[in-house]
C-alpha cells in the first residue's frame, strides 16, 4: 500500500487545485436543498488496487470549474493539545474551513495520533451516507506514508467541513453498550466499524448505537467499481 500512495502522490498533487468543491451543500430561494457526493480521489488514492481505475476516478473528479486556488496553510502557536482538538473540531462542524485547516494542520504536526483520534471522532458523528469515515481511513494511511501535506490536508479537511455535519441522529439516537457485531459488506458500515474499533471514544455508546440503527435500516446501496475497489481493501 505504502508503494502505491507514493506513487499517486504526485498525480494527486498535481490536480489537487481542481479536485475540491467549493460548496459540497447548497440551498436555493425556495428551500431546495443539494448536496454533492464526496470525491473519491483521496481514498481511491490509498484503497483502490487497479491503477486503470485509480487514473478513471482522478480524471472524472477533476474539475477546472471548482478550481480553488491554493492557499499555505499558516502555522499557530501558544496553544495546547487539548485547545487544538476542541477548537478543530467545533470548527469542523461549524463549516469554517479557513480556520479548520489552521487547527488541523497544527495538531498533525504537534501530535499525529491526536488528530487521527480528532478525524476519526468527527467521522463518527456524521451521517454515514457521507463516507466520512473512508476519508478519515485514507488520511490516515497517507499520513503514516507521506507526512502532512498541505494540499492533501486541505482537501481532507475541506470535505469534513464543506459537506456539512447532519447531527440529527446523534442528537436522537440513545447509546447501546455493545459495539461488537457483525455489519453487511456496505462501503459505508464497514468503514464506520472499522473507525470504531480503532480507539475508545467518549460517546462510543451512541456511535455505537448509530451503526446498529443503520446497519437495520440501510439496504444495499448501489456501488461504483471504484468504491467496490475500495471496499475490497478495507474489509481486510
Amino acid at each position: 500500500m505504502k508503494n502505491r500512495i507514493k506513487e499517486r502522490f504526485i498525480k494527486v498533487l498535481e490536480n489537487a487545485e481542481i479536485l475540491d468543491k467549493r460548496a459540497y451543500l447548497t440551498i436555493d430561494g425556495e428551500g431546495n436543498v443539494e448536496r454533492k457526493a464526496m470525491n473519491l480521489t483521496i481514498p481511491a488514492m490509498v484503497f483502490c488496487q487497479d491503477e486503470t481505475i485509480f487514473e478513471e476516478i482522478l480524471k472524472i473528479e477533476s474539475n477546472k470549474k471548482e478550481r480553488e486556488k491554493e492557499k499555505k496553510i499558516d502555522r499557530l502557536s501558544n496553544l495546547t493539545i487539548d485547545k487544538l482538538k476542541e477548537n478543530f473540531t467545533k470548527l469542523v462542524v461549524k463549516g469554517e474551513v479557513e480556520f479548520a485547516k489552521r487547527y488541523g494542520k497544527e495538531l498533525a504536526l504537534r501530535d499525529l495520533e491526536e488528530f487521527n483520534k480528532a478525524l476519526f471522532n468527527l467521522s463518527l458523528m456524521d451521517n454515514i451516507a457521507f463516507k466520512k469515515p473512508m476519508m478519515a481511513l485514507a488520511m490516515r494511511e497517507i499520513l503514516k506514508t507521506i507526512g502532512w501535506d498541505d494540499k492533501v490536508g486541505y482537501l481532507v479537511i475541506s470535505y469534513f467541513t464543506k459537506q456539512r455535519y447532519d447531527l440529527s441522529c446523534l442528537e436522537l439516537v440513545e447509546g447501546i453498550e455493545n459495539k461488537d457485531f457483525d455489519v453487511p459488506d456496505i462501503l459505508e458500515l464497514i468503514a464506520y466499524k472499522k473507525v470504531l474499533n480503532e480507539y475508545e471514544y467518549k460517546n462510543e455508546k451512541k456511535y455505537a448505537a448509530m451503526l446498529s440503527k443503520w446497519k437495520n435500516e440501510t439496504k444495499e446501496l448501489a456501488i461504483s467499481p471504484v468504491e467496490n475497489e475500495i471496499l475490497k481493501t478495507i474489509k481486510f
